[in-house]
């Protein structure tokens, strides 16, 4: 796709991302000479009239949107067969990427970014139109802390009858985000996106979320069930107030959330929940009394009189109001002035052509400007919106630059592709490559020139493609003690082989392992071999003990092997006696002879 055109107008320069639904694409608006973000359904899915039928809901339901937290779109449109929206391009990145980056973030700035989403979800709300997928993934800020809310593709638009909540009896939405009566299948209203919001600001404050399992039922039970930990536990740093704001977002009833995302705005500006806080674990229960009914104040309303000044001042004001409004359409009517169209953008051609259907006269002028395409107007006088009479002279400069190329940006896109689309527009392309953690193997890194540039045709673009990762070390797990088959198995889960396997006799059980070439805790590459040793049971040996007895007494034989410690003879004896005795021990060890009841002698044995 990189370098390609879309509708004759739209240059896709760099990939952003890719979803399940569609392509993300950074482009630029060849007739406005603007970068917009571009979304491409996924060919695959062109053909399945239920994700055409979301992709246009997303663009019926922010055509709907106008507001400086959520995302403008522009334009739509589809190039062989395949739909693309053209949406308003931000500047910096998803809530997500943010939090990984920087871990959990202050309570002013969690506090600043659900006040931004609480705007833009009551505008949405006061549309008809509901959200449905608040995550963090779907929330985008910009470096100088503006909020701004996209990705309406799971919306819906309450006016509009076949936008149900579930698609072939399926929940949609992000199951660490979404609401109980979502996880049960139920119908969405405007507080299931405050519930999500009030998980966005749970993960903002933690750095995690608030429920998560093994698979998507375990974590949607969770919705359905459990209560999330206290954040002020986890972090006493977090105000209380603001911890109850949250709970009040995220609780299970939507009776018990707030009323709209207006009021969990207002509260989140006042720093406390409004409505009934409900006690934390360590408060008592207590019964909470309802404020009396204040007295309606329609029943002391009373007609106020107008004082004769302001009847006077009034009837002026009509006056001066309608003096005004007859002057303007008398001008308009006899069409003596008209207003500067903006042709900044705009080809010679097309921008001569606008003028002079507006009754304006033109004068070109040639410019020199680097990121423009050669013959598109770069600036014009007098500037767009100035109202001038019929027959103006209007100077517009058009850039007549050296012989260039606009170079894209190939930031991101697979080297092939991004080889193919520099060769096609004249540019020696040579590449060299490093490793890089995030960026797959084939991809490119960076790009010199840099992208977003006019370059001299034929010139040289190096392309910085990705290595893939640095091979990492793993930790060496601890075997010893284990039988070889589960050792493999341990070496085998952290990608490690096992190597070499040699016996010797020890107390250890037959079979056991004894010995690791390589220390548990070291760190070694991935695929190295680790040689054990393994126990091939006690050695038994038979030894002969000859003893000349030194007195008359009691005779005791003890043998101190690595089977323990065990008397294996005890008898009276005359002095003179000799005992030729033959025994089994477990080498190494002694033997520990004792007259009397007394040591009298040690003969060691191996």
């Amino acid at each position: 796709m990189i370098g390609k055109m879309l509708g004759n107008r739209y240059e896709i320069i760099a990939m952003l991302g890719a979803g399940g639904m569609a392509n993300v694409y950074r482009a630029r608006c060849t007739v406005l000479n603007r970068i917009v973000t571009v979304k491409v359904l996924r060919k695959e899915l062109a053909e399945d009239k239920d994700f055409v039928r979301r992709f246009q809901m997303e663009a019926q339901a922010v055509a709907l949107l106008s507001h400086p937290n959520i995302v403008s779109i522009y334009d739509v449109g589809e190039e062989d067969g395949v739909p693309y929206l053209v949406m308003e391009y931000v500047e910096g990145s998803n809530l997500k990427e943010i939090i990984r980056e920087k871990g959990p973030l202050s309570a002013t700035e969690a506090v600043n970014i659900g006040i931004q989403v609480c705007a833009a979800l009551e505008h949405a709300h006061s549309k008809g139109i509901i959200h449905r997928d608040i995550k963090s993934h779907n929330i985008l800020v910009t470096p100088g802390g503006r909020v701004k809310v996209t990705d309406f593709g799971l919306a819906r638009v309450l006016s509009i009858p076949s936008a149900t909540m579930t698609q072939s009896g399926s929940v949609m939405g992000s199951v660490h985000y979404f609401s109980p009566e979502q996880a049960r299948g139920e119908e969405v209203t405007p507080q299931s996106d405050i519930y999500s919001l009030g998980v966005v600001l749970y993960e903002v404050l933690s750095g995690h979320v608030p429920f998560q399992g093994d698979n998507p039922i375990s974590i949607a039970l969770k919705h359905l069930q459990e209560e999330p930990k206290s954040l002020c536990l986890e972090n006493p740093a977090i105000p209380k107030r603001l911890e109850q704001i949250i709970f009040k977002a995220m609780a299970k009833d939507p009776k018990n959330r707030f009323s709209s995302a207006a009021q969990m705005q207002q509260a989140l500006a006042e720093g406390q929940p409004s409505g009934v806080i409900y006690p934390s674990e360590e408060e008592q229960t207590r019964l909470i009394p309802m404020p009396e009914q204040i007295e309606s104040k329609k029943k002391v309303s009373k007609k106020r009189k107008l004082h004769p000044g302001a009847i006077v001042a009034l009837t002026l004001l009509g006056l001066l109001l309608v003096a005004g409004g007859l002057f303007a359409l008398s001008r308009w009517y006899f069409g003596g002035t008209v207003v500067v169209p903006n042709v900044v953008g705009l080809t010679q051609e097309e921008a001569e052509e606008m003028l002079k259907e507006e009754g304006l006269e033109v004068e070109i002028k040639e410019a020199s400007e680097q990121g423009t395409e050669t013959g598109v107007v770069v600036r014009q006088n007098p500037v767009a919106g100035m109202e001038v009479k019929k027959g103006r002279l209007i100077r517009i400069w058009v850039n007549k630059g050296p012989a260039s190329v606009w170079l894209p940006d190939f930031t991101g896109a697979e080297e092939r592709e991004a080889t193919l689309a520099l060769e096609g527009r004249g540019f020696i392309v040579k590449v060299t490559r490093e490793n890089h953690d995030d960026v797959p193997a084939g991809y490119v890194i960076r790009q010199f020139p840099a992208g977003d540039s006019n370059q001299p045709k034929g010139s040289d673009v190096t392309l910085v493609v990705s290595k893939g990762p640095v091979e990492k070390e793993v930790i060496v797990p601890a075997v010893v003690g284990l039988k070889v088959e589960q050792a493999e198995a341990a070496l085998g889960a952290v990608e490690l082989n096992l190597g070499q396997v040699t016996e010797k006799p020890s107390d250890q059980e037959k079979g056991v392992i004894i010995e690791q070439s390589i220390a548990p805790g070291s760190s070694v590459k991935k695929g190295t071999s680790i040689d054990v040793v393994v126990s091939s049971g006690l050695q038994e040996k038979e030894t002969k003990l000859k003893i000349d007895v030194p007195e008359e007494g009691e005779l005791i034989v003890v043998i101190k092997d690595s089977q323990g410690t065990r008397e294996v003879y005890k008898e009276f004896h005359k002095e003179g006696d000799k005992v030729d005795k033959v025994f089994t021990v477990y080498p190494p060890g002694e033997f520990q002879i004792y007259f009397q009841g007394k040591l009298r002698q040690t003969i060691p044995f191996n």
